[in-house]
């Protein structure tokens, strides 16, 4: 994609800003967002994907998808690749830092941009594009995902998120009334920490009492449950338990250890064998450990229609149809990724059917964006089909035991060609049922080769 800057002389000119993120972004300027005068509310409708809420937004005038995410301050863009332009306005360059091992990214601040939500729009939004094409969720999403906004929008409305229809509604603050709801429960969200991220306080089942712990909400986060190791607060780590990647932070990969807890309260909602990662220290070091204990993911949020008020500073918890559903992991050890697809030559035709595709003419094309659809006709003569590779392989896990390698190619699995699956359909064979037999065909340099191996529970 081709990203106009404007005012690029100021751009060569600005002097390198290190900002300490840790899962927000110090923010410089304020830009509200505002609902038309004649409106007090606006309902839009978002995708879920790996427990995530993905939001349809316009970014001066360019259609992109953004995640929502309560764990950040600002608007940050980190993939532009499957749009033709976007202009974005007086641009400055900064370094930013976040969480994992890595070094500071180069990023450009722009100002003065016009972002809009369904009807909601902010006509003085401060951007900030990163540069490190690391930092691309759209891999690992399997379709298109341009950026992140958390506190920028909800610091201006009264949020109801409702997972099961998966609506959320845009409420004026000054309009709003709460109804009565005896099956709900409402607490504070605590903005004590840089006064961008929530707090929640849940309650978490150690092995010798039930303690209170201070968690940041992050609906950015695909996972239900992070702790941070305390003697104080006697949280520390199950004797069940394996290593195993956590997630992909601002500064690279995260890793740690990931087992189940037997209780989590949230009111008086009992979460029980809660999915649960413990980051090894090295990855958040800059967080102060002494104001929170861990993060409340997407995976739990979900199971939850909530009301989000930043204004007043409270939430609400509803528990929806996702409530009673178990909480999963990964048995097989895979992390799988898109990255990109082939174009496959085939005999000229009107008609997708009949087709016939000429193997040795395979093409492999970039991300250039991601193909939502199983295959995609380009021309008379070209498919294009989604192309999954493995980006991490857990040691020990059943896929490393049988062989299984990071970059292996993924041509089939369980006698089904892989392009015939979404991304989220390929990780959902890995997660449900102990004992499934799973049948794979990689590619690996040039050579084609079969592997089996078995669903494994470690916890």
């Amino acid at each position: 994609m081709k990203v106009l800057l404007l005012d690029f002389y100021q751009f060569l000119k600005s002097k390198v800003l290190v900002l300490f993120l840790f899962f927000s972004f110090s923010v410089f300027a304020q830009s509200s967002f505002k609902l038309p005068a004649s409106k007090k509310s606006d309902k839009i409708r978002f995708e879920i994907a790996n427990n995530l809420i993905i939001l349809p937004v316009i970014l001066n005038g360019v259609e992109l998808s953004f995640i929502l995410d309560t764990g950040v301050g600002s608007t940050i863009i980190f993939s532009v690749d499957n749009k033709e332009s976007l202009e974005l306005k007086n641009a400055s360059r900064i370094y930013l830092r976040g969480l994992g091992d890595g070094e500071p990214v180069e990023a450009i601040k722009s100002l003065s941009n016009e972002l809009r939500i369904g009807d909601a729009v902010s006509a003085n939004h401060t951007v900030y594009l990163v540069f490190d094409e690391s930092i691309n969720f759209s891999p690992r999403m399997g379709f298109p995902v341009h950026g992140i906004i958390g506190y920028d929008f909800f610091k201006d409305f009264i949020l109801g998120i409702n997972y099961s229809r998966r609506t959320i509604k845009i409420n004026d603050p000054s309009q709003y009334t709460y109804k009565k709801c005896d099956k709900c429960y409402q607490t504070q969200l605590d903005f004590s920490e840089h006064n961008k991220r929530p707090l929640v306080t849940a309650r978490y089942r150690s092995k010798s009492k039930l303690a209170d712990i201070r968690l940041l909400l992050d609906s950015g986060s695909g996972s239900s449950l992070w702790l941070f190791e305390s003697e104080k607060k006697g949280i520390t780590i199950p004797d069940k338990s394996f290593a195993d990647f956590l997630g992909k932070g601002f500064n690279g990969d995260i890793y740690g250890q990931r087992t189940k807890i037997e209780e989590l309260y949230i009111g008086d909602f009992l979460l029980k064998e809660v999915t649960t990662a413990f980051p090894d220290s090295i990855y958040i070091q800059g967080i102060s450990l002494d104001k929170r204990e861990g993060s409340l993911g997407g995976s739990v949020l979900r199971r939850f229609n909530l009301i989000v008020d930043y204004p007043n500073q409270k939430i609400s918890f509803k528990k929806n149809g996702f409530f009673d559903k178990p909480f999963h992991y990964n048995m097989s050890g895979l992390t799988i990724q898109h990255v990109g697809f082939n174009a496959i030559i085939t005999e000229k035709s009107n008609k997708l059917k009949g087709n016939t595709t000429t193997e040795k003419n395979r093409v492999y094309l970039g991300l250039n964006g991601v193909v939502n659809e199983k295959t995609l006709q380009l021309s008379n003569n070209f498919i294009l089909r989604p192309k999954y590779e493995i980006s991490d392989v857990r040691p020990n896990s059943p896929a490393d035991l049988a062989g299984l390698k990071k970059d292996d190619v993924i041509l089939e699995v369980n006698g089904k060609k892989a392009y015939q699956y979404k991304l989220s359909q390929l990780n959902d064979l890995f997660y449900f049922e102990e004992g499934k037999r799973i049948r794979i065909k990689i590619k690996r340099l040039g050579v084609e080769t079969r592997f089996t191996f078995v669903l494994k529970k470690v916890i």
